[in-house]
């Protein structure tokens, strides 16, 4: 990450709060401006969506999906299907409130990391290990036509998901009395 690094995170807790706090407020004033010229490169709900840098911040990462079929997974496997596989990556975001779900999903993806554990312990949490909060994620755009996005949890983890094009579906989170 770019922007909102992990040691940018640990150091709000940390005797150097201040400088901290000052540091975020200069990396966030330039995300933003580095967002506007990324931005129009995106469908206009996926620009919504980016623009609120803040809106899944805290939140929990419920279901993450990756494949080749996962937009359609019972299709008969013919010859000529094979050569139309692409992957697809999805996650399944609960709002901090918990009355939200968004469906993040990242299609005609080139690249897809996941770094459990990650390379520094933050803010863990729990008896068994976990991604922990969604903490702060960034948008770049490594060439013309093709984003970056990065989410950092709590817990140090992260995941990475490059691609060209991104769709995103927000719904009422399920009540026990609804299932």
């Amino acid at each position: 990450m770019r922007y909102f690094t992990p040691q940018l995170w640990i150091g709000f807790n940390s005797p150097r709060r201040e400088a901290a706090f000052k540091t975020w407020d200069h990396r966030f004033k330039a995300y933003r401006k580095s967002l506007r010229k990324i931005l129009p490169g995106l469908g206009s709900r996926a620009r919504r969506f980016f623009r609120d840098i803040l809106i899944l911040h805290d939140g929990t990462l419920t279901r993450f999906e990756v494949g080749d079929r996962i937009t359609n997974p019972a299709v008969e496997a013919r010859r000529g299907r094979a050569i139309r596989r692409r992957v697809t990556v999805r996650m399944y975001v609960l709002t901090f409130r918990g009355d939200r779900v968004y469906v993040l999903e990242y299609r005609q993806v080139t690249t897809v990391e996941v770094h459990f554990p990650g390379k520094l312990e933050l803010f863990p949490v729990g008896m068994y290990p976990n991604f922990g909060d969604w903490g702060y994620d960034e948008l770049t755009a490594p060439e013309k036509g093709l984003f970056r996005h990065e989410i950092l949890f709590t817990s140090g983890a992260s995941i990475v998901v490059e691609f060209r094009d991104f769709v995103f579906l927000r719904k009422r989170a399920e009540t026990r009395r609804e299932r």
